[in-house]
């Protein structure tokens, strides 16, 4: 009998030997997880471990990890072939979150400065009854986004984590059926042609972006509308948008995310980048103003031109002018630049910017391209953050309810022009509330009963790139006499004999919070800055920009267009104005100077 077993499994062995493993032998019948891991090369336990020898399930699976591209995983697996793309994921952003977790300190009021750590390896070696405010609020509202969060745990159909699946997984989790007459087990599917949901699982809170390009504002909460008996705008279980106009290049192009964000810029450099910012790889100028390298050059675009197996081979590609980084879609054979959607490989001309005025003029050099493209902007103003000490919560870090409950309530949320302030790149650029924290903190007296313990408020804006990019800019007259514009708010702005007046909308106290500002005002009329920045250069308009801002649409409202002669030296016109020399002065002061 012993013989019999020892033939068996030698015959078995000498088998499995055509095979990368014995785990083939009962999972030959697998879907294929993409077109560049073929079992037959791979095999299984290359990728999630086992004896892959065993000749028993029991022995096969001993040592198995179901999803190996977890980050603590994907050092021993992935990293046999992605050691670099894995060292680069674990010190960026996406994994450490530490740029949210940074500036929720310093906006709870609890460091005074921005003070830069590694985010959520941080506050996981702090015990629960120790934890900030802000360490609290971090842990049980903010983390649940993490990359490597373990999915198990969501019990909705926005599954987040997972590590490396988290973007790179285009179908569901793994189930048997029957195919063909045979059992089959269903392999997730692996892509790098990352469908834009995926992003969206993650980017629709905080500044929204996600669902601004897709051209989704998130309603105050009333359900609705209600067309049909239903709440036919939902965004997950208790969430309602409204419709507004969607960014062009989703509505004319119908590009995804990952068009346009680069995979150094979204998975990191290897650096521990302080902020989004200093990660972000892509601008503008890249495409509509791109400059261009031989595609011989790079190992990296004909990786992932190859991996993408939609777009030809081109002459030249484009790079980013921040990193170098090949923009392997955006690319150009002679004269012609063409632009490639990465799902399909579709191709579009790509328009490049020209050297109208309104680019060109030194006056215009300070503006982002989102200061004039963006069409509006969502501004969630006073989020309300209830906190009860006794209470009980998921703390998405530790992974167990522990003491401490969070409440997110909305106050006062609009869609709007954006308000333009100077960013952290210094240039001008939207700018929204993000986030102005009202926060109100509940306990129990030693009687039992629950009681206010303590309040404070922290006003901020934060200035970004929306994602509701249009062709068609904004008026002038909306940029430089527009006080939502200037950042005072909304109301009446008037302007006489030279002085400015602001009525308000929006009365404060009259609406219980303890601030004598607006609560949608960034600035005063005097230039005077009543909420903060996170940023080192980020700021209101000072009141000589307020001034000059305004003062030319002293100008506009009869020179219109920017293809008026007195916009080709800007400078030189109002030298003219000013000395009494031009037809408009006269007709408004006669021959006086």
């Amino acid at each position: 009998m012993k013989i019999i077993l020892i033939l068996l499994i030698f015959g078995t062995y000498i088998f499995s030997s055509k095979l990368p493993d014995n785990c083939m032998l009962c999972h030959k019948n697998t879907t294929p997880m993409d077109r560049y891991h073929p079992y037959s090369r791979f095999g299984c336990a290359s990728c999630h471990g086992g004896d892959k020898y065993a000749t028993t399930m029991d022995s096969a699976h001993q040592g198995m990890v179901l999803n190996p591209s977890r980050l603590g995983h994907a050092k021993i697996f992935c990293g046999k072939c992605h050691k670099n793309i894995i060292k680069r994921v674990n010190s960026s952003i996406m994994n450490n979150m530490h740029g949210i977790f940074d500036v929720l300190r310093y906006q709870f009021l609890e460091t005074k400065t921005i003070r830069h750590t590694k985010g959520i390896y941080f506050v996981k070696n702090i015990p629960t009854q120790k934890q900030t405010l802000a360490e609290s609020h971090f842990s049980k509202m903010c983390a649940a986004c993490h990359i490597n969060q373990n999915e198990k745990i969501f019990k909705t159909n926005r599954k987040r984590g997972g590590g490396c699946v988290d973007c790179h997984r285009i179908s569901g989790a793994k189930e048997i059926k029957i195919l063909n007459n045979k059992l089959t087990l269903i392999h997730p599917k692996l892509s790098t042609k990352i469908p834009s949901k995926n992003c969206l699982k993650c980017h629709n809170r905080s500044n929204r972006i996600g669902l601004s390009y897709f051209g989704k504002f998130e309603s105050e909460g009333y359900g609705t509308p209600y067309h049909n008996g239903k709440l036919t705008h939902r965004e997950g279980r208790d969430r309602f948008y409204y419709n507004l106009p969607a960014d062009i290049h989703h509505k004319i192009g119908g590009l995804d995310c990952i068009d346009c964000h680069t995979q150094t810029g979204v998975m990191g450099d290897g650096k521990y980048h302080n902020h989004m910012e200093g990660a972000e790889d892509i601008s503008c100028r890249d495409c509509h103003s791109p400059k261009f390298e031989s595609s011989s050059k790079s190992y990296l675009t004909d990786m992932l031109i190859t991996l993408n197996h939609n777009l030809p081979y081109p002459k030249e590609v484009a790079v980013t002018s921040k990193k170098d980084t090949p923009i392997y879609n955006l690319q150009k054979n002679g004269k012609t630049i063409t632009f490639y959607r990465k799902r399909d490989g579709k191709a579009f001309k790509m328009p490049v910017l020209n050297n109208a005025p309104y680019h060109a003029e030194a006056i215009h050099q300070k503006l982002a391209c989102s200061a004039c493209h963006s069409s509006w902007i969502p501004s969630c103003y006073g989020c309300h953050e209830v906190y009860f000490k006794d209470a009980k919560q998921y703390d998405w870090i530790k992974h167990k309810m522990t003491k401490g409950n969070w409440m997110e309530l909305r106050s006062y949320l609009r869609y709007e022009s954006p308000t333009l302030a100077v960013g952290y790149n210094k240039k001008i650029m939207p700018a929204a509330p993000g986030c102005q924290v009202i926060t109100t903190i509940y306990g129990k007296t030693k009687y039992g009963k629950t009681t206010l313990k303590h309040a404070f408020h922290s006003f901020a804006y934060a200035a970004w790139d929306p994602h509701t990019t249009q062709l068609k800019s904004r008026t002038c007259i909306d940029c430089h006499f527009n006080p939502r514009t200037l950042g005072l708010g909304a109301g009446i702005l008037n302007l006489k004999n030279n002085k400015i007046t602001f009525t308000p909308f929006y009365k404060s106290k009259k609406n219980g919070l303890p601030i004598s500002y607006p609560i949608d005002a960034l600035i005063s009329k005097t230039g005077k800055q009543h909420q903060t920045f996170s940023r080192k250069y980020a700021r209101g308009f000072n009141k000589k920009e307020v001034y000059k801002i305004i003062e030319a649409y002293k100008c506009i409202i009869c020179h219109n267009s920017w293809n008026d002669k007195i916009y080709k030296n800007f400078k030189k016109s109002k030298k003219l104005f000013y000395s009494g020399k031009t037809v408009c002065y006269k007709e408004i002061f006669g021959n006086k100077k």
